[in-house]
């Protein structure tokens, strides 16, 4: 199932144009592109038939379906968590902040109304910033239909809504390791972190000076709560070739990625006093409801060998499933549970493709049980992105799923909503 919803005459025609041209392609490709390909996804190395694949997936039809059957079969079968001890913090955490064309104070007057006091509530709020923030060069949003790369740049006033529009304390941490990390270049990259910091919030994936640490630590009432970040592609840009360190890239949607830098940057992170690791992770495919089988290896990989608590995924732009591991971790031997959830999908954005309006937020409760050992639970909270009468509103998804209101974006979005559940 696949609808894309432009909002204005242009991009309707623009959308039907596209859908004729690559016609020809789902004849000659179709059959075999119902199920998702694995496939890197990062324009610096893209073939010419894997742009026809992203465009296809996009504009024509998503595939439902892994190429794997087992990957079905992974998050159906889904261990439970309920361990016993009294919450000492809470950490929210979102998807990705996209400085899309349409997220403007006229558009966004209510945007939060639904969810901002739940969201912005917790003791720590962290989510994916995916643009620079460089006030000294042109902004740069994402236009209806996308047609070409794109170098994004927001504004101050665009992040003033990202960051709950000045009724809510805002981000405490944000990632800003991602595939647009390095789009103004280093200067932009700078700029932003200069602009994080001026606001109080901690940026984590990317840093001025390679003496920096890699990590970010956040104590709340005792607990010391570690963030790590991670892209798979700059797009076609690269760090610096003199400072390799500048953003957190890994070739995180290859087969045997290595994982030896994580793992020492969760090293670090815990000597320096974490008890508690977040890893944000950009990677994976997008548009498709299920992730690769090199990414559902790659989680098992770090939370063997790294011991790390949570993993938060984006990139791919809709929701995709969650679930709990238990695991012995490497070195150890110990007994641990971690979460990852795949996709945490676009936030705050508005793509015209109808499953990207689906998506999810994290509400961690951290504490220690009655062996003073540190225990967690995952709250995962689906929210859809609805444009009614030119507003933009962040609703529970359960609420407008459940409610009386039907139409062909909400049946769409019910198909991935219970995929993603099931």
């Amino acid at each position: 199932m696949k609808i894309v919803r432009p909002y204005t005459v242009k991009g309707k025609m623009l959308c039907l144009v596209l859908k004729c041209l690559l016609w020809p392609v789902h004849l000659i490709y179709g059959k075999r592109w119902e199920r998702a390909l694995e496939f890197e996804e990062n324009p610096r190395t893209y073939r010419f038939k894997d742009i026809l694949y992203f465009a296809y997936k996009y504009y024509y039809k998503s595939p439902e379906l892994p190429i794997v059957d087992n990957i079905v079969d992974h998050f159906s079968k889904r261990p439970s968590h309920s361990p016993e001890f009294e919450t000492a913090c809470t950490i929210s955490i979102g998807g990705d902040l996209m400085p899309y064309e349409m997220i403007k104070p006229s558009s966004t007057k209510y945007l939060w109304d639904s969810v901002g006091s739940d969201f912005f509530g917790s003791d720590l709020v962290f989510a994916n910033l995916e643009t620079p923030l460089d006030v000294s060069q042109k902004s740069s949003f994402v236009p209806e239909v996308m047609l070409s790369d794109m170098h994004f740049n927001t504004d101050e006033t665009t992040f003033s809504i990202f960051n709950g529009a000045g009724r809510y304390k805002g981000y405490d941490v944000l990632s800003v390791a991602n595939n647009h990390s390095m789009d103004m270049g280093e200067s932009g990259l700078d700029a932003t972190l200069w602009y994080l910091q001026q606001q109080s919030i901690s940026a984590v994936g990317a840093k001025h000076q390679q003496s920096d640490p890699d990590y970010v630590i956040r104590e709340v009432n005792g607990i010391k709560i570690g963030f790590v970040a991670y892209t798979f592609s700059l797009n076609q840009l690269l760090p610096p070739e003199d400072k390799p360190w500048k953003v957190n890239y890994l070739p995180l949607n290859l087969s045997h990625c290595p994982t030896g830098r994580i793992e020492a940057d969760v090293k670090a992170c815990r000597a320096a006093g974490a008890e508690f690791i977040i890893c944000s992770l950009h990677f994976g495919n997008a548009y498709q409801v299920y992730p690769s089988m090199r990414s559902i290896d790659l989680v098992a990989q770090l939370f063997e060998r790294c011991g790390i608590d949570v993993i938060a995924g984006g990139h791919p732009h809709n929701l995709q499933p969650w679930r709990y591991y238990q695991y012995k971790e490497a070195g150890t031997g110990k007994q641990k549970t971690g979460f990852a959830i795949y996709s945490l999908a676009d936030f705050i954005a508005y793509d015209i493709y109808t499953w990207c309006h689906l998506c999810a937020w994290l509400k961690i409760s951290i504490g220690k049980d009655s062996s003073g050992e540190i225990q967690f639970r995952v709250d995962v909270n689906p929210l859809i992105m609805r444009r009614e009468n030119h507003q933009l509103k962040l609703y529970p998804a359960s609420e407008l799923l459940n409610s009386d209101k039907s139409d062909s974006e909400l049946e769409d979005i019910r198909i991935l909503y219970d995929l993603c559940k099931e």
